[in-house]
């Protein structure tokens, strides 16, 4: 599964979602709450490229599909690529925090183990909860940063322990908050976009960012999206 080439684990989405999606049984995110998603986090630091601007451009389109009211994750301020979520979400969780030092401390010490890396964009997958670009590592490298983050940590691996660990890298493009307006041309959509036109793009991974989410309106169109803040962030080797 973590080998070269194109993971499976995206395809099994596509078809595990598809029909959820279809028939209106999609998830449907929420502004956070105490206990909740979109806790603070470790996120990847990317080199400008053109993802961004290729996150936005399919992120328009898509809106075509599912119409207002859906969180526009994959807009600049909010576009990410999740490493390691680190609690349950806290209104009150601040930079300040003592914990937030000892997280910073166990960033660095994966850091400058793990050398900075690409990741491939090479199509893009549905989920019950929204849309997400598909990126493949090149090498094993990324999964050695997800398994050194995590060693690092030691207790404070918790939260995602819980759960089966990482087997994808991706960053999300939309997450589902309301009624789809289109399902079908939606499902049809995504199916013509599972694979971009070649060449892929390249992400460069060069360091880890701790942030913060903010649920956000934007007073200008009205839109939700989950703005970051970046507390802390710190270099990989090389």
């Amino acid at each position: 599964m973590h080998s070269q080439g194109a993971n499976p684990v995206f395809d099994q989405l596509f078809e595990d979602s598809r029909l959820a999606v279809l028939r209106g049984k999609h998830g449907r995110d929420k502004p956070p709450a105490d206990g909740g998603r979109w806790p603070v986090s470790v996120i990847a630091s990317t080199d400008p490229t053109s993802f961004s601007a290729r996150l936005q451009d399919l992120l328009d389109e898509l809106t075509e599909y599912t119409g207002p009211g859906h969180f526009r994750t994959g807009r600049a301020g909010a576009s990410h690529i999740t490493v390691r979520a680190l609690e349950p979400y806290r209104e009150a969780a601040s930079r300040d925090d003592l914990i937030v030092g000892e997280w910073t401390d166990a960033m660095k010490r994966t850091a400058v183990a793990i050398p900075a890396f690409d990741l491939a964009w090479t199509g893009v997958t549905l989920t019950r909860g929204g849309v997400l670009a598909q990126l493949e590592p090149h090498d094993r490298t990324p999964w050695e940063l997800l398994d050194r983050f995590r060693s690092e940590l030691g207790e404070l691996a918790w939260f995602e322990d819980q759960w089966m660990k990482r087997n994808i890298w991706y960053s999300s493009i939309i997450h589902f908050a309301a009624e789809i307006r289109e399902p079908r041309a939606l499902v049809d959509w995504i199916a013509k976009h599972r694979q971009l036109d070649s060449p892929a793009t390249t992400v460069r991974v060069t360091g880890l960012d701790l942030v913060r989410f903010h649920h956000t309106i934007a007073p200008e169109t009205g839109e939700q999206y989950m703005r970051l803040s970046r507390w802390n962030s710190v270099e990989l080797a090389g």
